[in-house]
This record gives structure tokens, C-alpha cells and sequence, in this order.
């Protein structure tokens, strides 16, 4: 468990995060996490997020895209979700598409170029430009990713039901 934020992770969150195939479909209760190699960022923010949603019982599942992708996630991003009791083991960095933003319920771009000016991007885009670097201070940008998926998961817990 990450000591950071205190956090305990129920057994069906844990599935929840690590049942996510390889190859993950988007449809109107996908958020799309951007981030530029979709192997950082994004991924702890989808894994958190996938976390979160289930405790809170939440009909909305994540993804993670990059927009360059990288071959692989990161040894530091997987040995850091772990730590959390979040296995990412089986998922891969995926270039985001337009079908992807098309599709979602939500796009989050974490500081990478996602282009807002197609108009089916518009409505749905969240720019999370000052998220740290994961890179130069895991823990940091964990922190700064996971609190800002709490506040996206509180916004659409209280959202009326359609």
C-alpha cells in the first residue's frame, strides 16, 4: 500500500484495475486519459481512477493513451502501482485515436498536445497541464495525478443520473 496517501484497496477495486485487457474498447463510459508516451501518466491516472470509481460504485471505467506511445510502461510506473496493489502489468501504451475521444465520456489530457480544435473534442476535454513529472519524482506526480482523480470522481458521482 502506497504510505504517501494512506490509501486501502478494496477487492473489487483490485480486479476492477487489473482486469483491464490489453486492448481496451471505448464507449460513452470510458474516460480517455492522454498523456504524450501513454506509459506514465496516463496509466496511473487510469489505474486510479479505475480504483476509485469502483469503490464508489461508479459505471465508468478509464483507459490510457498516448499520443507518441512508448513500447512499454515503465518499470517505476509498474513497481509504484504495485505498491498501491495495482497491477498494470498486462496493459500497453496505445496511441489515442479519434474514435477513442469520439467515443468517451471524457478525454484528460495530462500536459500533452491533444488536439481541442476537432468538434467532437471540445465538450468533453480536461486539460491537466501542471501535473510534475513522473520521471524526476514518482511519488510527487502520484500525488498530484490521484488527487485530481478524486475530484474527477467526485464531479461525476454528484452528476445527475441520465
Amino acid at each position: 500500500m502506497h504510505k504517501l496517501l494512506g490509501l486501502a484497496v478494496c477487492g473489487a477495486a483490485l480486479v476492477a484495475a487489473q482486469s483491464t485487457p490489453v486492448k481496451q474498447d471505448v464507449n460513452a463510459s470510458t474516460i480517455v486519459f492522454v498523456c504524450e508516451h501513454g506509459a506514465a501518466k496516463s496509466v496511473i491516472a487510469a489505474a486510479h481512477f479505475n480504483r476509485l470509481a469502483a469503490e464508489r460504485g461508479l459505471p465508468y471505467r478509464a483507459v490510457s493513451r498516448g499520443t507518441k506511445p512508448d513500447e512499454k510502461i515503465g518499470a517505476g510506473v509498474l513497481s509504484g502501482l504495485a505498491a498501491d496493489g495495482i497491477d498494470v502489468s498486462t496493459w500497453r501504451p496505445t496511441p489515442v485515436s479519434d474514435d477513442d475521444i469520439r467515443r468517451s465520456a471524457r478525454v484528460v489530457s495530462l500536459a500533452t498536445d491533444l488536439p481541442a480544435t476537432k468538434p467532437f473534442a471540445k465538450t468533453k476535454l480536461v486539460e491537466w497541464n501542471d501535473i510534475p513529472s513522473v520521471s524526476e519524482n514518482y511519488g510527487v506526480a502520484r500525488t498530484a495525478i490521484v488527487e485530481q482523480v478524486r475530484k474527477l470522481v467526485d464531479s461525476l458521482a454528484a452528476a445527475p443520473k441520465k
